[in-house]
């Protein structure tokens, strides 16, 4: 007889002490005396209690806050969220500007994955929507004046949303 050791049996026997132990655990907890466990003050009527923390003054202290901003909110005049740069004046320096973001002003930039090619990153669909197949198949084949005649069509309609990230670094949105 071959009197090797048993792995199955091993391991049975191991889940079985590790299930044991945190029985044993649990229903140590669970009964654990009285005297041992923590007592909590009975609730008052002026107090919000979580686990034994007193919050009342916190409470009170958000709801006054609370009430002044409501207060001060609707009687002041509205304050803007934020405050957008305007971008620069000449067209030709606001187009440069964002090329300069977009591309580093590489307006024959080829497509990148997703589809986006030229100086100002258009989108191959949103490059044909706006007419851009008057001057090539794709932006990074067109000048940089026909690029920035398709972005001022763009920028007609969606706004400099249609350039999100180099706009809010801009401060345009």
């Amino acid at each position: 007889m071959d009197e090797g050791i048993d792995l199955r049996r091993i391991a049975a026997g191991c889940v079985a002490v590790i299930a044991l132990l945190a029985l044993g655990v649990a229903i140590g907890r669970c009964s654990a005396p009285a005297a041992a466990q923590e007592t909590q003050p009975p609730p008052t009527q002026d107090a919000f209690l979580v686990l034994g923390n007193d919050y009342t003054i916190e409470a009170q202290a958000a709801i006054a806050e609370l009430l002044t901003t409501l207060t001060t909110t609707t009687t002041a005049a509205p304050q803007p969220l934020y405050t957008a740069t305007p971008p620069p004046a000449s067209d030709a320096s606001r187009w440069d500007q964002l090329a300069q973001c977009e591309s580093t002003s590489r307006w024959d930039y080829p497509p990148v994955s997703g589809g986006f090619s030229g100086g100002l990153m258009f989108h191959i669909d949103t490059w044909r929507a706006n007419g851009g197949l008057e001057y090539a198949p794709d932006a990074y084949l067109a000048s940089r004046e026909q690029q920035i005649d398709i972005a001022e069509r763009v920028l007609a309609v969606s706004g400099f949303g249609a350039w999100p990230g180099c706009s809010r670094k801009f401060g345009w949105l």
